[in-house]
């Protein structure tokens, strides 16, 4: 065991993705370092530290300038910093499935569970280390820019909650790990993960004023996801019952990651035998189809269009549309992003009719365009699928071997992706439309349709060419999370994004949120959701061909 974990603290030494995650707290410690007062996910009040939950920066207490304010700033991003150590910890588990080491590790005498714990144990300590470092940066920061000098009882405190924090992240880790054992896709995986923080502050920070009248199975689905403890940490909302939760939690979660790793890793013979059959299968299958197939070439665009269409892409997407069904129909008296802006336009998320203001028809539209909260979703589905497929295909070398061009590969490919986005939210757009009664007014229905396509395309476009410039379809996800949790974050934290710092805005402005939350609301926003659509997924197709035309010249 020893022996192990020294080769495991070696492949982490000399893995790309400790850099990532290096420069990664960099940019982040930068961030804090520049972003002026900030309130992420707040809810109750803010003075009071046993009433209120979220992540406060820089935010003055009822005592002015005071030592529980030094500890509240000092966790204040801990919404974000999860995103790192998720993406490590997902990177080195993958790695290790996808250069199938660990089946050379079986073949000499190894064992499964000694690697994997051993590969958790290196991995979430350095982690949690990196993470401690970065809170005992920003304390220091924030206590250098507050000039005071904390007492020994401010510097526990911290202590305390950092741990508490850093135990959280911990369970965390090992659910990543064991999903990413389970699904054997670390692109899976980190969304998977990356959707439990998002539904815990669905759940829990949106229903704050109302949490204790909600049924009891919200409110043990909110306890579930590691958002509840973080935001009540964060907030100094700490209880001797709160206490008790995060114990039963810590251990439910650790229990949880460890059976279901147990069980991923001690199923592999199985799974290798269900592949072989399906494989065996297509075999014959083709041979019997070869004599009655003629030979032709098709269009790039149609044989991306088929690829896709014969993976499990569209069953996920029915799948996702029938979430975003419920979602958009089910939901009902909450309103899950509620922002008004400066000029006095009220905008949001309103599922289930839920839109204060307004007419019948606004609610009407309000309900179906609150499934666009869900529409990162089946971005990150197209586009992971699409880029692995190629990417384990070779797709654009076997279309450059029967003398389709990389261009031409590209933009078909990317033609063939848009289609299936954009058709399978025509048809939920349609159904929903009509559950929800907005198709009484048509023209007005289309217009909407017509400009959340193109938000929903300019998404798509940011997401495609991330993929293609890092060479990893994890890298796309990551970044579409990001910008959806961020623009979510900032609509709440402030309706003029701008009086929070000019970073703030810039983020808030590049993302989609300003256009989904406005046409949420029953605005009509033409001109600048086309603009914005087509603007960006010029840019970006644009970006992509230069990519391509680079890297076929080398």
């Amino acid at each position: 065991m020893p022996m192990q974990a020294e080769a495991e603290r070696i492949k982490l030494f000399h893995a790309k993705a400790q850099l990532w995650a290096v420069l990664g707290f960099a940019l982040l410690l930068a961030w804090f370092a520049n972003s002026g007062t900030l309130y992420f996910m707040v809810a109750g009040d803010l003075l009071d530290p046993l009433a209120s939950i979220g992540f406060f920066k820089d935010v003055a207490m009822a005592s002015g300038q005071s030592g529980l304010q030094l500890v509240r700033s000092s966790q204040s991003l801990t919404v974000f910093g999860w995103l790192i150590p998720l993406n490590l910890c997902v990177a080195q588990f993958a790695a290790e499935r996808r250069a199938r080491t660990d089946e050379l590790l079986v073949s000499h005498g190894g064992r499964l569970a000694a690697l994997y714990g051993a590969k958790f144990g290196t991995v979430c300590g350095a982690c949690l280390a990196c993470q401690l470092a970065f809170y005992g940066a920003c304390f220091v920061l924030t206590a250098i820019r507050m000039g005071m000098r904390p007492a020994p009882g401010i510097i526990l405190l911290f202590c305390a909650v950092s741990a508490g924090n850093l135990l959280v992240l911990g369970a965390f880790l090992a659910l990543a790990a064991a999903f990413t054992l389970w699904l054997n896709n670390r692109a899976a995986a980190a969304l998977v993960t990356s959707l439990l923080p998002l539904a815990g502050v669905m759940l829990y920070q949106v229903q704050y004023a109302e949490f204790d009248a909600q049924p009891l199975v919200m409110q043990l689905a909110a306890k579930a996801m590691p958002s509840y403890y973080w935001s009540r940490l964060c907030a100094l909302n700490i209880t001797p019952s709160f206490c008790a939760e995060l114990a039963v939690w810590l251990v439910a979660a650790l229990g949880a990651g460890a059976g279901l790793g147990w069980l991923a890793l001690y199923r592999p013979q199985a799974g290798k035998r269900r592949r072989t059959g399906t494989a065996e299968r297509l075999l014959r299958r083709q041979g019997k189809t070869a004599v009655r197939q003629t030979p032709h070439r098709a269009s790039s665009f149609s044989a991306a269009l088929y690829a896709l269409c014969h993976t499990s892409l569209p069953v996920l997407l029915v799948l996702l549309g029938g979430l975003c069904g419920a979602f958009a129909l089910g939901v009902r008296d909450s309103q899950i992003v509620d922002a008004t802006w400066a000029d006095g336009r009220r905008v949001g998320i309103f599922p289930g009719g839920s839109l204060p203001a307004g007419t019948a028809a606004d609610a009407a539209i309000g309900t179906v365009l609150s499934a666009g909260l869900l529409g990162w979703v089946a971005v990150i589905l197209v586009a992971v699928t699409a880029f692995r497929q190629s990417k384990t295909a070779g797709a654009a070398r076997l279309g450059a071997a029967h003398g389709v061009s990389r261009i031409r590969y590209v933009v078909g490919s990317f033609e063939a992706q848009t289609a299936l986005l954009q058709g399978w939210y025509a048809v939920l757009y349609l159904l929903l439309a009509a559950a929800a009664g907005a198709l009484a007014q048509p023209a007005r229905a289309a217009s909407f349709w017509v400009q959340s396509a193109w938000v929903l395309q300019a998404g798509y476009a940011a997401v495609w060419l991330v993929c293609r410039l890092c060479r990893s379809e994890l890298a796309g996800a990551t970044f579409c999370f990001v910008t959806t949790l961020a623009g979510v974050i900032v609509s709440v934290s402030a309706p003029d994004p701008a009086a929070v710092s000019p970073l703030s805005a810039l983020v808030f402005s590049a993302t989609p949120m300003p256009y989904w939350l406005a046409l949420g609301g029953g605005h009509s926003i033409f001109w600048q959701a086309a603009g914005y659509g087509a603007g960006v997924t010029a840019l970006c197709l644009a970006a992509g061909l230069v990519l391509a035309a680079l890297r076929d010249a080398e």
